[in-house]
């Protein structure tokens, strides 16, 4: 029988139809999809991400923004911004954004204080971009940073070495925006898969490592870690086989490409298919600076006690205080303390090389005799101790 050429058309019309009808509902999943994995980023994220309207009215924020602040969404959301910061602060905010609006340089990121609901005042290091429909400002999203305990050691610093630098990163978001927010976050972000294999690494944790792509995807982390992270590492592994709850941070130590060693604050969350975990996605953030911090406030106050011991603490401590106190002015050989001191050069000669050996003062050959200097780490230590003591000493 002869088919018609309207039911040959027909025929065509409804295949066509019908692949339109299953490629819209791909494209509908796949939206979805992208909608899931943004909220989950978003709502999981380390760091608080908030969103304004263009009025600085809150109209979403995430978990870690409302622990910041110690409220309830209900608390904050529908809020004034300006209700979370100190007046000074939500001023130097809204002379940002105005810039911000009319193409200007603006500072960025912003240093602003916050206020959370019991009154407590926190620092917080944001970013934030505008949001606009066509030219017109709709709203305001951005990224903040809790670094009230940087701003902490910073002035706990200052007292010995008034030393520091700040680093931190921020997440950004979308599925468009997921793939963005993966590749440009300042806080490392990759995926491994169950072996240990790296699977994913953004730009950021590539930097860290001080390698390229070709280098880390496809290697197992451990590569990267010393013995005792590893094990860390392989612990927070069983656990999560275990179905016990690994939503845990750890601080492991890296080995980089140069064989620099640096620390990093992970957070680590398997990804399941049912029961079965097939990936390990991880969030990690360069604390190498507090760590090394830390190392060095320790080390001055080690420093400072032996000082003290050396001083008061054993015998023959008014000579080394004597000594000291003269090097502190100038550079000194040992005959020359010995003269100037009135002592006997054998007995200089001891103190000083007691001081040297416990790096309280250094020695440098001009040619002829060795001079002796105040170690420039206890000369700030040694300057600030009660100037009473050293008068007493002259008896």
């Amino acid at each position: 029988m002869e088919i018609k050429k309207e039911e040959t058309q027909y025929v065509d019309f409804e295949k066509a139809n019908k692949r339109l009808s299953d490629e819209k509902k791909k494209l509908q999943l796949a939206l979805k999809e992208s909608e899931v994995k943004y909220k989950e980023f978003f709502e999981n994220a380390i760091d608080p991400m908030y969103i304004n309207d263009a009025e600085g009215n809150i109209l979403n924020i995430n978990r870690a923004g409302i622990e910041q602040l110690g409220a309830t969404s209900e608390e904050i959301i529908g809020t004034h911004v300006s209700r979370w910061f100190t007046p000074e602060s939500w001023r130097l905010t809204q002379e940002t954004m105005k810039k911000r609006s009319l193409g200007e340089p603006a500072e960025d990121p912003m240093i602003r204080e916050v206020v959370t609901k019991r009154g407590e005042h926190k620092w917080a290091e944001i970013r934030s971009r505008l949001i606009k429909n066509g030219d017109r400002v709709i709203g305001y999203q951005g990224i903040a940073r809790d670094i009230s305990e940087k701003i902490k050691m910073q002035h706990e610093l200052k007292e010995y070495q008034k030393k520091l630098e700040k680093s931190y990163k921020q997440l950004r978001e979308s599925e468009a925006k997921y793939r963005e927010l993966f590749e440009n976050a300042q806080d490392t972000m990759y995926v491994i898969d169950t072996e240990g294999f790296v699977l994913k690494m953004n730009q950021i944790g590539l930097d860290i490592l001080g390698c390229n792509k070709e280098e880390v995807i496809g290697n197992k982390i451990s590569k990267w870690l010393t013995s005792e992270s590893l094990k860390i590492v392989e612990e927070r592994w069983k656990t999560s086989c275990k179905g016990e709850n690994s939503n845990h941070t750890d601080i492991l130590e890296l080995v980089c490409r140069n064989g620099e060693h640096k620390w990093i604050d992970i957070k680590t969350r398997p990804i399941k298919n049912g029961d079965k975990i097939t990936e390990i996605h991880g969030i990690a953030r360069d604390i190498t600076e507090n760590v090394l911090l830390r190392k060095e406030l320790s080390r001055s106050n080690k420093q400072q006690k032996l000082l003290c011991y050396l001083i008061e603490g054993t015998r023959g401590g008014k000579t080394r205080a004597l000594v000291l106190k003269n090097l502190l002015e100038r550079s000194y050989n040992a005959h020359q303390l010995a003269k100037a001191l009135n002592k006997d050069y054998k007995t200089i000669r001891h103190h000083l090389q007691v001081l040297v050996k416990n790096g309280i003062v250094i020695s440098k050959n001009d040619g002829k005799r060795a001079l002796y200097y105040i170690s420039k780490t206890i000369e700030s230590d040694f300057a600030e101790m009660n100037t009473e003591y050293y008068q007493k000493t002259r008896g």
